[in-house]
């Protein structure tokens, strides 16, 4: 197996552990003579939907699963998710947002190849792993954008039956934050980190400030759930970025006592998402009718 590193420069660095750019680059001389050229990787990509990402090529060292690829103008697109739920992806992540780590790198076999006098050009390569390295041969390759999903922030729970309005929602939430954007973050599950000093850039808002202090709002949790689905419309992130959101959703659910609609056969009327600050529809009684549908099931469970 041959490799060959890219460098990438991290523009925006995001907890969940998306990590989207270029893990080659086309038409580019590298340090050892080669050229890759457009539609070198177009058969490996039919061929396989994902491949690992590893540290430095090395297979024990697991770093993530890379989800996405296509080839476009400029050269391999790539989508990588981090598994922070190890030490390993803890670590080199870090070191991702810190400056450390420079580079990327493809483990690859060659299939098809020209040779121009010292030059290789690569015509057809068949892709194994992508890599993250500390240094890179070709300075071109580009992470493009590493968002989004807010991490979870076990907020305590309002009163169930408070009335929400997110467009007021927001407005507290940027008077309490006094244009501290760490602090505005944390009653959204979703944004943009690339434009995070933008206020339209937060998506899904779950959260109000009462007395001074954060809460999330059960009617603001059951939009967002809603909203995660489709409903009016539905929500524009990433389709990545979804199962993020849904996990955080589960959490504030299982604190409310209640099923997220995902799991469950309830129907649930559909509300609005960010358009909630134009008009937010009556939630009014939907919280009892959940607890009455899951205490009919436990009376069913048990006879």
């Amino acid at each position: 197996m041959e490799t060959k590193d890219f460098m990438f420069d991290i523009k925006s660095v995001e907890d969940n552990g998306i990590v989207e750019g270029y893990a080659a680059v086309f038409g580019n001389k590298d340090l050892g003579n080669d050229i890759i050229d457009p539609g070198a990787f177009k058969k490996t990509i039919n061929e396989r939907k994902n491949v690992p990402l590893l540290w430095y090529h090395q297979p024990p060292e697991v770093l993530g699963l890379v989800f996405e690829m296509e080839e476009d103008n400029k050269g391999l697109k790539s989508r990588s998710q981090i598994n922070l739920d190890t030490q390993l992806g803890r670590e080199k992540f870090s070191l991702i947002r810190q400056g450390a780590i420079k580079g990327m790198s493809i483990g690859f076999e060659t299939i098809k190849e020209v040779w121009e006098k010292d030059i290789r050009r690569l015509k057809e390569i068949r892709l194994w792993e992508i890599s993250l390295v500390t240094f890179p041969m070709n300075p071109l390759a580009q992470v493009t954008n590493i968002k989004a999903v807010v991490p979870y922030q076990d907020l305590p729970l309002a009163d169930e039956d408070r009335e929400w309005d997110a467009g007021e929602a927001r407005k507290r939430l940027a008077d309490w934050a006094e244009e501290d954007i760490d602090k505005y973050r944390k009653g959204f599950l979703w944004y943009d980190e690339e434009n995070a000093d933008n206020l339209t850039a937060y998506k899904l808002p779950i959260a109000d400030v009462i007395d001074g202090r954060l809460y999330a709002v059960p009617r603001a949790i059951i939009a967002a759930a809603a909203a995660i689905q489709g409903a009016r419309g539905g929500v524009d992130i990433p389709a990545s970025d979804v199962p993020g959101v849904k996990n955080h959703i589960e959490k504030y659910y299982k604190k409310m006592d209640m099923t997220p609609p995902w799991k469950s056969t309830l129907f649930i009327p559909e509300p609005s998402l960010d358009t909630q600050e134009k008009k937010e529809p009556s939630f009014a009684g939907l919280i009892d009718e959940l607890r009455k549908f899951k205490n009919s099931l436990e009376v069913e469970q048990h006879g």
